[in-house]
């Protein structure tokens, strides 16, 4: 401001203004850059989530071919730039036992498959696989029927976004065989019961990477009941339980089939 008469003369020195000026466009600019590439991360981060979610479910149809159909070994290649992939103990034990005599078949502690997304990646409770029915629904079977997929894929959201690929179990009537007990043609049902059981492997490596399914070795075991064409099948694992029973049609006897397949998940 000037006033004239005045001997001197208020303002703002040109090379004050371009400082300042200068200063606020450099901020401008930092606060863009900032979020733009916080934006492009989080968006990066989120693409190779849902990349990884993706082949999560397709890793659940090449687990159970090489489980119970094909066997040999399948791959899937995941993308570890900014997602992690490890093995998941459940802390809990799985106890599946048979009736007639209450008879104790299989014990053991399950391993999942995990697949975290990065620190930008959010998400919330959802199932993946199969993708009809609910998740309470689906996490609450822990032995399914014949047709039913034997691996749920869902996701969560505790401390990162993760989705997780858990086995569960399947019992069903397989058919009816004439069996020659002692001389004396007897018919017996044949019920299936069907485990897979994960194998810690060698998890490692950066960008994209296979991850290979193999085929170790498959158990079988068979428990004959006489006198009797229904068994009760209790399974527990923590502190969830179910009980399926498996009916078929009239007959001298049943026999359950118990297949236990050891799969090995590795990335080498």
């Amino acid at each position: 401001m000037m006033r004239r008469g005045s001997r001197f003369v208020k303002g703002i020195s040109p090379v004050i203004a371009t400082v300042i000026l200068t200063s606020i466009m450099l901020t401008i600019i930092s606060v863009a850059l900032f979020y733009s590439t916080s934006l492009i991360d989080m968006n990066r981060q989120t693409m190779e989530y849902e990349y990884a979610k993706e082949q999560l479910t397709y890793a659940a149809s090449a687990l159970e071919q090489v489980a119970f159909g094909t066997g040999g070994s399948r791959y899937i290649r995941f993308s570890l730039t900014s997602t992690r992939l490890s093995f998941l103990n459940s802390g809990q034990t799985l106890r599946v036992s048979v009736t007639p005599g209450s008879l104790k078949i299989y014990e053991d502690t399950p391993l999942y498959l995990q697949v975290c997304g990065g620190p930008l990646v959010t998400t919330s409770q959802r199932l993946i696989y199969p993708e009809t029915g609910s998740l309470e629904q689906e996490l609450s079977k822990l032995v399914v029927g014949a047709g039913e997929p034997i691996v749920i894929v869902y996701e969560n959201f505790s401390g990162a976004a993760c989705s997780y690929l858990v086995p569960r179990l399947r019992a069903f009537f397989s058919g009816q065989i004439n069996v020659t007990v002692n001389g004396v043609l007897k018919r017996y049902n044949y019920y299936t019961l069907h485990i897979v059981k994960l194998k810690f492997g060698r998890l490692g490596g950066t960008g994209t990477i296979p991850v290979v399914f193999r085929s170790v070795n498959m158990t079988v075991n068979e428990y004959r009941f006489d006198n009797t064409n229904t068994l009760t099948l209790t399974i527990t694992r923590g502190s969830a339980s179910q009980t399926v029973t498996l009916t078929g049609p009239p007959s001298d006897g049943s026999v359950l089939v118990v297949k236990i397949a050891l799969v090995d998940i590795s990335t080498s």
